[in-house]
């Protein structure tokens, strides 16, 4: 358990390096394990990573690689390995952890690892992901997933949404945002994303520049921020994605601020 002031982490690191459950003035936020819940993707805040969404047939090519990952949902592969495998935590103290996962232990092909940095604030939880490449060059994505428990204020805007296929995969295409539900990815935020849970704001900020937004669960509300769009292995030129190898390292943040 991590606290600073007002605010409360609880962090498993046995159940995918996730943060199970977020308190401010000892409300919780984040939707629990529980009947009616997914056990494996429907509860807490995990990591989205070495990719982020779904992986159209869980697979991809770079250069000269032919990448297959196991299928979780239908035929692809959706959001990562790093939420199905227990982390180590390396440092922690008070108010922060470091937490760490080698990626080539867990099913991806590339030698790597990914960090995650946890700290408080008194009304602030800040989290930090970094891919490190150990070999040769792979692309890399890191998001995280919320559940944020029903909140009676969902205040998103974006300029532009991905146009999704009929397998529901994001494509390259854009238009403008229609109304809920969502399962789609945006960009080009007008505004911070800002919800209101159980009586206490919270506003999201983020490094990334692409947000996925889930409203179609009855549970709660995911607003999801990512390096990428989903499937982006298969659907950008290489010039498009970020490139992981011993000399670069792919690095994000994510931020809540709370307030009564």
């Amino acid at each position: 358990m991590l606290s600073n002031g007002s605010t409360r982490v609880a962090f498993d690191a046995s159940r995918g390096g996730r943060v199970a459950q977020v308190w401010f003035d000892d409300v919780p936020l984040l939707v629990g394990e529980g009947p009616g819940v997914d056990g494996v993707l429907g509860w807490g805040s995990y990591p989205m990573v070495p990719w982020a969404g779904r992986l159209a047939g869980g697979r991809f090519q770079f250069r000269r690689d032919v990448v297959a990952m196991p299928a979780n949902e239908r035929t692809h592969a959706m959001h990562g390995v790093g939420f199905l495998h227990a982390w180590d935590i390396v440092g922690s103290g008070t108010s922060s952890l470091v937490a760490r996962l080698d990626l080539d232990a867990v099913g991806w092909p590339f030698k790597s690892r990914c960090e995650q940095r946890i700290s408080l604030g008194p009304d602030s939880l800040h989290m930090e992901m970094s891919i490190h490449g150990t070999d040769r060059e792979f692309p890399a994505q890191v998001g995280w997933h919320p559940w944020f428990l029903p909140p009676s204020v969902l205040d998103v805007a974006f300029d532009t949404m991905f146009i999704r296929d009929v397998d529901g995969i994001a494509t390259t295409e854009t238009r403008a945002p229609v109304d809920p539900p969502w399962d789609d990815c945006f960009s080009d935020a007008i505004r911070e994303p800002r919800l209101v849970v159980n009586g206490v704001e919270v506003r999201l900020s983020s490094t990334c520049r692409y947000w996925v937004v889930y409203t179609a669960s009855p549970n709660g509300v995911c607003v999801e921020p990512q390096s990428g769009i989903p499937n982006a292995f298969n659907s950008r030129p290489e010039s498009d994605l970020d490139i992981v190898g011993t000399a670069r390292v792919l690095q994000h943040a994510f931020t809540w601020r709370f307030a009564r």
